[in-house]
């Protein structure tokens, strides 16, 4: 990347946005206040850009993911042609120093030095399909539903212990609970027929659900978190991103821990996968097998579960990428065993 590019950091609020212009340490950095966040303000944006010579040629915009206050912003910026970063917040804040005032122009120049300084880490955001966008609402949708209708069963089960009851309550706890549950099933057909109109993403859908113990929804939420296996294709990249790859703690002599997860990443995702690993250790033999004789050697349940997870992602990994089925028959070769003979 050209350093000779001018680095605009935005910090976005639900309502407006500060914008900062960044060029290099010697020249003062230009900001740009009381932005609305709505189309007026981004058009108002890219014309005050224009007056100070900047466009989408020798510009990079950075913003920090902020959910839906930013996607709009980011989409219209995209698509004049800018190219845009969008980064983790706690990245960012971990680049500049704890101490000190923090207001949106401080945050917003911080963002565009930030841009600056790791201008050749940076990735530049790209908009989802429009297919993959639909299934990513339809699934977060869905488990607002099941929380909900979750919440309300328990209700239900620790009303049913009143000595006095309201037959009302009982009711209208009933009525919910029927009509949430309807819901989740009309989306779940949506997302079967979303999912089958696209000859790429019910390809993709049918390898992965081919694999035991992944349904619709862990099929689904896979291609949402990896782009339809655009963005992430690497196994232990997109085991890494779900927080279930295990990661060493220790230093010296004296510091010492067991190999753990970070817990980052989607917890649906994380929750899906647990749900088929334990499926494939209850149902499936071969991975039976494996589940049974880690536990006989001594490891943890959760340890031999989370191991599970991690074979269903690989799995998953290598028949998008070879564009096969899951075959409970495969064998793989060592080349140079093979060799060797």
């Amino acid at each position: 990347m050209r350093k000779k590019d001018y680095f605009i950091g935005l910090d976005i609020a639900c309502d407006d946005l500060v914008a900062s212009i960044y060029a290099c340490p010697e020249k003062p950095v230009i900001t740009k206040q009381s932005i609305e966040n709505n189309p007026d303000g981004f058009s108002a944006l890219v014309l005050w850009l224009h007056k100070q010579g900047i466009d989408s040629s020798n510009a990079v915009i950075c913003m920090e993911a902020t959910g839906v206050y930013s996607e709009a912003c980011a989409h219209y910026l995209s698509a004049n042609g800018f190219r845009v970063s969008v980064e983790p917040p706690l990245k960012v804040k971990r680049a500049f120093d704890p101490a000190g005032h923090k207001t949106d122009p401080i945050d917003s120049r911080q963002i565009a030095e930030y841009a600056y300084r790791f201008s050749d880490e940076l990735r530049f955001w790209q908009p989802k399909q429009e297919i993959v966008e639909k299934i990513k609402q339809l699934l977060t949708a869905r488990e607002q539903f099941t929380k909900q209708s979750t919440a309300i069963q328990n209700s239900i089960k620790a009303y049913e212990r009143h000595v006095v009851k309201v037959p009302l309550i009982i009711n209208a706890h009933q009525e919910t609970l029927k009509e949430l549950k309807k819901h989740i099933r009309q989306i779940d057909r949506e997302l079967d027929r979303l999912i089958r109109q696209n000859p790429v993403i019910s390809k993709i859908s049918a390898q992965l659900k081919s694999i035991p113990g992944v349904g619709l929804l862990l099929a689904s939420d896979l291609i949402v978190i990896t782009g339809a296996f655009n963005d992430i294709s690497c196994h232990k990249t997109l085991a890494a991103f779900l927080g279930i790859c295990p990661y060493q703690h220790q230093s010296g002599k004296s510091i010492y821990r067991q190999p753990h997860m970070r817990n980052f990443g989607p917890a649906f995702a994380r929750k899906l996968l647990m749900l088929a690993a334990r499926s494939c250790a209850t149902h499936n033999i071969e991975f039976r097998k494996y589940y049974m004789r880690k536990l006989a050697e001594g490891k943890a349940k959760q340890l031999v579960l989370n191991n599970i997870s991690n074979k269903i992602v690989r799995i998953a990994c290598a028949l998008v990428k070879n564009n096969a089925q899951y075959n409970e028959t495969y064998r793989s070769v060592n080349p140079l065993c093979f060799n060797m003979a």
